[in-house]
């Protein structure tokens, strides 16, 4: 059910904004800490000269990082992935559908009923499909 409260349907849009980028937030923070741990451990060794370089090539990184991730089509083929690993699994009311489809267009095109043979062939067929992708399929390497 649609939340009626202004302050919830506020709350709901922002949390999910935020959950929208908390991978990239998440991302962000772990390179912070760990350049902080560095710039501390160059200065700890007598070596603080090399906290800005280290700053100035890490943040120069991170942008080509970015660039290509994004541009270089990491960021699209993650996009595809996701998506076929997200439909390439069956249920029971898939089953189901698939199988009153099946037998609705063969009844159709024959133009009479289906005979307990075709639609224990119907049947077979949506079961073996069916068993092939409950469990999903491997991604092609190529794609």
């Amino acid at each position: 059910m649609t939340a009626q409260r202004w302050w919830v349907r506020l709350a709901a849009r922002w949390l999910a904004r935020v959950d929208g980028v908390s991978g990239m937030v998440r991302l962000a923070m772990l390179g912070m800490t760990g350049l902080s741990t560095a710039t501390i451990t160059l200065r700890q060794y007598g070596h603080g000269e090399y906290a800005w370089p280290l700053i100035g090539v890490t943040l120069g990184g991170t942008l080509v990082f970015t660039y290509f991730y994004t541009e270089g089509g990491v960021w699209n083929q993650m996009s595809r992935d996701r998506q076929d690993l997200s439909s390439n699994f069956a249920n029971p009311s898939m089953r189901m559908n698939n199988e009153l489809l099946a037998r609705a267009v063969l009844a159709a095109q024959e133009q009479r009923e289906l005979t307990e043979s075709e639609r224990a062939a119907i049947k077979a067929e949506l079961d073996d499909a069916f068993e092939e992708y409950r469990d999903g399929i491997e991604l092609d390497d190529d794609r």
